[in-house]
Protein backbone atom coordinates (compact mmCIF):
# COMPACT_ATOMS: atom_id res chain seq x y z
CA UNK A 1 0.00 0.00 0.00
CA UNK A 2 1.23 3.13 -0.82
CA UNK A 3 2.58 5.57 1.76
CA UNK A 4 1.97 9.41 2.18
CA UNK A 5 2.47 11.68 4.27
CA UNK A 6 -0.26 14.93 3.75
CA UNK A 7 1.18 18.36 4.48
CA UNK A 8 3.59 20.99 3.98
CA UNK A 9 7.34 21.45 2.09
CA UNK A 10 9.31 24.50 3.63
CA UNK A 11 8.84 27.46 2.88
CA UNK A 12 7.78 28.84 5.13
CA UNK A 13 10.41 27.28 8.08
CA UNK A 14 7.88 26.15 10.77
CA UNK A 15 7.60 23.23 12.63
CA UNK A 16 5.27 21.27 10.81
CA UNK A 17 6.95 22.06 7.84
CA UNK A 18 10.42 21.43 8.68
CA UNK A 19 8.77 17.72 10.48
CA UNK A 20 7.06 16.60 7.05
CA UNK A 21 10.41 17.78 5.49
CA UNK A 22 12.63 15.75 7.60
CA UNK A 23 10.34 13.00 7.94
CA UNK A 24 10.03 12.31 4.46
CA UNK A 25 14.37 12.41 4.24
CA UNK A 26 15.00 9.93 7.33
CA UNK A 27 11.94 7.26 6.33
CA UNK A 28 13.11 7.42 2.05
CA UNK A 29 16.89 6.62 3.65
CA UNK A 30 15.80 3.55 5.66
CA UNK A 31 14.19 2.65 2.56
CA UNK A 32 10.46 3.21 3.45
CA UNK A 33 8.62 4.30 -0.24
CA UNK A 34 7.09 7.24 1.30
CA UNK A 35 5.64 10.59 -0.96
CA UNK A 36 5.37 14.18 0.92
CA UNK A 37 1.61 16.20 -0.53
CA UNK A 38 3.06 19.60 -0.01
CA UNK A 39 -0.33 21.91 0.24
CA UNK A 40 1.92 25.00 0.93
CA UNK A 41 2.16 27.33 -1.82
CA UNK A 42 5.71 26.78 -2.29
CA UNK A 43 7.00 24.06 -5.17
CA UNK A 44 9.53 21.71 -4.45
CA UNK A 45 11.89 20.27 -7.47
CA UNK A 46 12.16 16.96 -4.79
CA UNK A 47 11.32 13.75 -6.39
CA UNK A 48 9.24 12.26 -3.45
CA UNK A 49 7.36 15.65 -3.13
CA UNK A 50 4.32 16.26 -4.96
CA UNK A 51 3.17 19.77 -5.00
CA UNK A 52 -0.83 20.12 -4.75
CA UNK A 53 -2.42 23.11 -6.95
CA UNK A 54 -5.80 22.34 -6.23
CA UNK A 55 -6.73 21.06 -2.76
CA UNK A 56 -10.15 20.35 -2.82
CA UNK A 57 -9.60 18.61 -6.10
CA UNK A 58 -6.73 16.52 -4.21
CA UNK A 59 -9.37 15.46 -1.75
CA UNK A 60 -12.21 14.47 -4.14
CA UNK A 61 -9.79 12.68 -5.78
CA UNK A 62 -9.42 10.07 -2.79
CA UNK A 63 -12.59 8.93 -3.36
CA UNK A 64 -11.30 6.88 -6.37
CA UNK A 65 -7.86 4.74 -7.62
CA UNK A 66 -5.89 2.74 -4.79
CA UNK A 67 -5.81 2.72 -0.61
CA UNK A 68 -2.93 4.60 0.12
CA UNK A 69 -1.96 5.22 3.52
CA UNK A 70 -2.27 8.93 5.05
CA UNK A 71 -0.52 10.59 7.53
CA UNK A 72 -2.26 13.84 8.33
CA UNK A 73 -0.01 16.60 9.78
CA UNK A 74 -2.97 19.16 9.13
CA UNK A 75 -4.33 21.52 11.99
CA UNK A 76 -6.52 23.52 10.06
CA UNK A 77 -10.18 22.85 10.43
CA UNK A 78 -11.35 23.25 6.65
CA UNK A 79 -8.53 20.84 5.93
CA UNK A 80 -9.67 18.28 8.63
CA UNK A 81 -13.39 18.29 7.20
CA UNK A 82 -12.58 17.56 4.03
CA UNK A 83 -10.54 14.36 4.73
CA UNK A 84 -13.33 13.51 6.80
CA UNK A 85 -15.72 13.99 4.10
CA UNK A 86 -13.62 12.34 0.95
CA UNK A 87 -10.77 10.54 3.24
CA UNK A 88 -12.87 7.28 4.50
CA UNK A 89 -11.87 4.52 2.10
CA UNK A 90 -8.10 5.02 3.15
CA UNK A 91 -6.34 4.67 7.05
CA UNK A 92 -5.07 7.19 8.33
CA UNK A 93 -2.88 8.43 11.11
CA UNK A 94 -2.86 11.27 12.75
CA UNK A 95 -0.14 13.54 14.17
CA UNK A 96 -0.81 16.22 16.54
CA UNK A 97 0.78 19.36 16.48
CA UNK A 98 -0.82 21.77 19.10
CA UNK A 99 -2.78 21.53 22.01
CA UNK A 100 -5.79 24.19 21.01
CA UNK A 101 -7.25 21.53 19.38
CA UNK A 102 -9.42 20.71 22.37
CA UNK A 103 -11.05 24.51 22.21
CA UNK A 104 -13.25 23.40 19.15
CA UNK A 105 -17.00 23.39 19.82
CA UNK A 106 -19.92 22.65 17.57
CA UNK A 107 -19.26 20.97 14.60
CA UNK A 108 -15.78 21.62 14.30
CA UNK A 109 -15.13 19.40 17.63
CA UNK A 110 -17.40 16.87 15.93
CA UNK A 111 -15.65 16.64 12.42
CA UNK A 112 -12.48 15.67 15.15
CA UNK A 113 -14.09 13.62 16.58
CA UNK A 114 -15.08 11.47 13.71
CA UNK A 115 -11.90 11.38 12.40
CA UNK A 116 -9.98 10.31 15.78
CA UNK A 117 -12.47 7.65 15.95
CA UNK A 118 -11.62 6.67 12.40
CA UNK A 119 -7.46 6.94 12.76
CA UNK A 120 -5.56 4.08 13.08
CA UNK A 121 -3.44 5.95 15.07
CA UNK A 122 -3.10 8.73 16.68
CA UNK A 123 0.20 10.19 17.32
CA UNK A 124 1.60 12.73 19.88
CA UNK A 125 4.60 13.76 22.28
CA UNK A 126 2.83 14.19 25.61
CA UNK A 127 1.03 11.36 27.63
CA UNK A 128 -0.19 14.14 30.28
CA UNK A 129 -2.66 15.20 26.82
CA UNK A 130 -4.26 12.56 27.07
CA UNK A 131 -6.54 13.37 29.88
CA UNK A 132 -7.86 16.08 28.26
CA UNK A 133 -7.89 14.90 24.78
CA UNK A 134 -10.60 12.05 26.30
CA UNK A 135 -12.41 14.98 28.35
CA UNK A 136 -13.88 16.73 24.60
CA UNK A 137 -13.26 13.48 22.27
CA UNK A 138 -13.89 9.67 22.13
CA UNK A 139 -10.57 8.33 21.99
CA UNK A 140 -9.55 5.08 22.11
CA UNK A 141 -6.24 4.49 24.24
CA UNK A 142 -5.53 1.33 21.87
CA UNK A 143 -5.16 4.10 18.55
CA UNK A 144 -2.68 6.33 20.88
CA UNK A 145 0.85 6.48 20.28
CA UNK A 146 3.24 8.53 22.03
CA UNK A 147 5.98 9.83 20.13
CA UNK A 148 8.10 13.16 19.78
CA UNK A 149 7.94 15.29 16.39
CA UNK A 150 11.35 16.25 17.03
CA UNK A 151 13.96 15.46 14.71
CA UNK A 152 17.25 16.29 14.23
CA UNK A 153 18.20 18.32 11.34
CA UNK A 154 20.37 17.16 8.34
CA UNK A 155 24.32 18.66 7.49
CA UNK A 156 22.77 19.75 4.25
CA UNK A 157 20.34 21.85 5.65
CA UNK A 158 23.08 24.68 7.49
CA UNK A 159 23.38 27.38 5.44
CA UNK A 160 24.58 29.86 8.17
CA UNK A 161 22.80 33.02 9.81
CA UNK A 162 22.27 36.41 7.11
CA UNK A 163 25.09 39.09 8.17
CA UNK A 164 22.12 41.02 9.73
CA UNK A 165 21.66 38.64 12.65
CA UNK A 166 25.49 37.73 12.55
CA UNK A 167 26.10 42.00 13.10
CA UNK A 168 23.28 42.19 15.49
CA UNK A 169 24.98 39.53 17.82
CA UNK A 170 28.27 40.72 17.71
CA UNK A 171 27.11 44.06 18.80
CA UNK A 172 25.66 42.63 22.20
CA UNK A 173 27.46 40.87 25.33
CA UNK A 174 24.30 38.77 25.74
CA UNK A 175 21.92 37.00 23.19
CA UNK A 176 18.90 35.67 22.93
CA UNK A 177 16.32 33.91 20.86
CA UNK A 178 12.79 32.95 20.29
CA UNK A 179 10.44 32.34 17.38
CA UNK A 180 6.55 32.51 16.53
CA UNK A 181 4.84 30.93 14.03
CA UNK A 182 2.05 33.57 13.78
CA UNK A 183 2.63 36.15 16.32
CA UNK A 184 -1.21 37.04 17.79
CA UNK A 185 -3.19 36.76 20.61
CA UNK A 186 -6.10 34.58 21.42
CA UNK A 187 -8.12 32.94 24.06
CA UNK A 188 -4.61 31.71 25.46
CA UNK A 189 -3.10 35.46 25.25
CA UNK A 190 -0.31 36.59 23.12
CA UNK A 191 0.39 32.64 22.34
CA UNK A 192 4.17 32.63 21.74
CA UNK A 193 5.38 34.79 24.78
CA UNK A 194 6.31 38.17 23.07
CA UNK A 195 4.56 40.60 25.60
CA UNK A 196 6.10 38.54 28.72
CA UNK A 197 9.97 39.16 25.96
CA UNK A 198 9.48 42.70 26.08
CA UNK A 199 8.95 42.97 30.26
CA UNK A 200 11.80 40.76 30.42
CA UNK A 201 13.79 42.69 28.54
CA UNK A 202 13.07 45.89 30.11
CA UNK A 203 14.45 44.43 33.19
CA UNK A 204 17.52 42.98 32.31
CA UNK A 205 18.53 46.62 29.94
CA UNK A 206 16.68 48.90 31.68
CA UNK A 207 16.75 48.12 35.40
CA UNK A 208 19.62 45.62 35.48
CA UNK A 209 21.96 48.02 32.73
CA UNK A 210 22.75 44.61 30.84
CA UNK A 211 23.89 44.70 26.89
CA UNK A 212 21.25 42.18 25.98
CA UNK A 213 20.29 41.71 22.38
CA UNK A 214 16.61 39.68 21.19
CA UNK A 215 16.44 38.03 17.87
CA UNK A 216 12.74 37.22 17.25
CA UNK A 217 11.60 35.22 14.38
CA UNK A 218 8.20 34.35 13.13
CA UNK A 219 6.83 33.74 9.72
CA UNK A 220 3.74 36.19 10.11
CA UNK A 221 1.82 38.40 12.27
CA UNK A 222 -1.44 39.82 13.11
CA UNK A 223 -0.96 43.71 12.14
CA UNK A 224 -2.55 45.12 15.11
CA UNK A 225 -0.73 42.93 17.96
CA UNK A 226 2.47 43.57 16.26
CA UNK A 227 2.29 47.13 15.83
CA UNK A 228 1.51 47.34 19.09
CA UNK A 229 4.45 45.15 20.26
CA UNK A 230 6.47 47.53 18.69
CA UNK A 231 5.40 50.53 20.23
CA UNK A 232 5.88 49.03 23.76
CA UNK A 233 9.52 48.35 22.71
CA UNK A 234 9.66 52.09 21.67
CA UNK A 235 8.35 52.84 24.87
CA UNK A 236 10.83 50.84 27.12
CA UNK A 237 13.64 52.70 24.64
CA UNK A 238 14.48 49.20 23.66
CA UNK A 239 14.51 49.28 19.76
CA UNK A 240 17.85 48.39 19.43
CA UNK A 241 17.66 45.63 21.74
CA UNK A 242 15.59 43.65 19.02
CA UNK A 243 15.97 42.43 15.52
CA UNK A 244 12.95 40.62 14.11
CA UNK A 245 13.45 38.31 11.74
CA UNK A 246 9.69 37.73 9.44
CA UNK A 247 9.32 35.23 6.57
CA UNK A 248 13.19 34.04 6.36
CA UNK A 249 14.75 31.58 4.27
CA UNK A 250 17.18 31.50 7.27
CA UNK A 251 17.14 28.25 9.30
CA UNK A 252 15.71 28.86 13.13
CA UNK A 253 18.23 25.88 14.71
CA UNK A 254 21.44 28.07 13.03
CA UNK A 255 19.85 31.07 15.06
CA UNK A 256 19.53 28.96 18.29
CA UNK A 257 22.85 28.04 17.72
CA UNK A 258 23.98 31.65 17.54
CA UNK A 259 22.68 32.94 20.64
CA UNK A 260 23.47 32.41 24.17
CA UNK A 261 19.90 31.16 25.36
CA UNK A 262 16.80 30.46 23.34
CA UNK A 263 13.19 31.44 24.92
CA UNK A 264 10.32 29.49 24.69
CA UNK A 265 7.73 31.78 26.81
CA UNK A 266 4.29 30.28 25.16
CA UNK A 267 1.16 29.79 26.70
CA UNK A 268 0.49 26.85 24.98
CA UNK A 269 2.41 24.18 23.31
CA UNK A 270 2.37 20.43 21.98
CA UNK A 271 6.28 20.02 22.51
CA UNK A 272 7.88 23.30 20.86
CA UNK A 273 10.45 21.76 18.37
CA UNK A 274 12.39 25.02 18.49
CA UNK A 275 13.56 24.00 22.14
CA UNK A 276 14.78 20.38 21.07
CA UNK A 277 16.99 22.54 18.46
CA UNK A 278 18.27 25.03 20.33
CA UNK A 279 19.61 22.21 22.94
CA UNK A 280 20.71 19.43 20.29
CA UNK A 281 22.80 22.58 19.30
CA UNK A 282 24.37 23.45 22.58
CA UNK A 283 21.94 26.74 23.43
CA UNK A 284 20.25 26.80 27.08
CA UNK A 285 16.38 26.84 26.87
CA UNK A 286 14.63 28.58 29.72
CA UNK A 287 10.94 27.60 28.44
CA UNK A 288 7.43 28.00 29.92
CA UNK A 289 5.74 24.71 31.84
CA UNK A 290 3.23 24.21 29.39
CA UNK A 291 3.78 20.82 28.50
CA UNK A 292 6.38 18.05 29.00
CA UNK A 293 10.29 19.67 28.09
CA UNK A 294 13.55 17.83 28.08
CA UNK A 295 14.96 17.70 31.31
CA UNK A 296 17.81 19.68 30.41
CA UNK A 297 15.42 22.91 29.90
CA UNK A 298 14.99 25.25 32.56
CA UNK A 299 11.34 25.74 33.36
CA UNK A 300 9.64 29.17 34.79
CA UNK A 301 6.06 29.08 35.55
CA UNK A 302 3.47 29.78 32.68
CA UNK A 303 2.97 33.54 32.10
CA UNK A 304 4.94 34.79 34.99
CA UNK A 305 7.30 37.14 34.52
CA UNK A 306 8.93 37.22 37.74
CA UNK A 307 10.15 33.86 37.02
CA UNK A 308 10.69 33.87 33.71
CA UNK A 309 13.39 37.02 35.01
CA UNK A 310 15.18 35.07 37.86
CA UNK A 311 15.36 31.50 35.24
CA UNK A 312 16.55 34.13 32.59
CA UNK A 313 18.96 36.17 34.58
CA UNK A 314 20.82 33.02 36.13
CA UNK A 315 21.06 30.90 32.50
CA UNK A 316 22.80 34.26 31.47
CA UNK A 317 25.34 34.88 33.70
CA UNK A 318 26.19 31.39 33.91
CA UNK A 319 26.91 31.71 29.65
CA UNK A 320 27.54 27.55 29.70
CA UNK A 321 26.41 25.88 26.88
CA UNK A 322 24.33 22.55 27.42
CA UNK A 323 24.60 18.76 25.89
CA UNK A 324 21.67 16.71 24.14
CA UNK A 325 20.86 14.12 22.25
CA UNK A 326 17.13 13.18 21.20
CA UNK A 327 15.37 10.38 23.27
CA UNK A 328 14.11 8.50 20.19
CA UNK A 329 14.66 7.96 16.88
CA UNK A 330 11.43 9.07 15.27
CA UNK A 331 11.72 7.98 11.78
CA UNK A 332 12.03 4.43 12.84
CA UNK A 333 8.99 4.45 15.39
CA UNK A 334 7.25 5.48 12.14
CA UNK A 335 8.37 3.55 10.20
CA UNK A 336 6.90 0.39 12.69
CA UNK A 337 3.46 1.84 12.37
CA UNK A 338 3.85 1.97 8.45
CA UNK A 339 4.62 -1.34 8.47
CA UNK A 340 1.14 -2.22 9.51
CA UNK A 341 0.13 -1.06 6.18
Amino acid sequence: MKKEIWGFYPPPLGGISMYCKRLSEKLRAKDVDVLLRNFAKSKSDKEYVVDVDHRIWQFVSLLFGKKRLIHSQFTNIFMLLLLYIFGWRHPLIMTLHNRRIILLGGWKKWVVNRLFLRARYIVYNDSDYTAELQKHFDIDLNKIVILPTYISPSKDECRGVTPEIAEFCNRHKYTMSANAHRLMNNVFGDVYGLDQIIELMNRLVNKDGMDVGLVFCMVEYDDNYYNESLRTIKKYNLKNNFLFVIASPVNGFEVWAHTDLFLRPTMSDMEGISVKEALEFGTPVVASDVCVRPREAVLYRKADVDDLYDKVSGVLKEKKRVEYSPEVSVPDELAKLYSHF
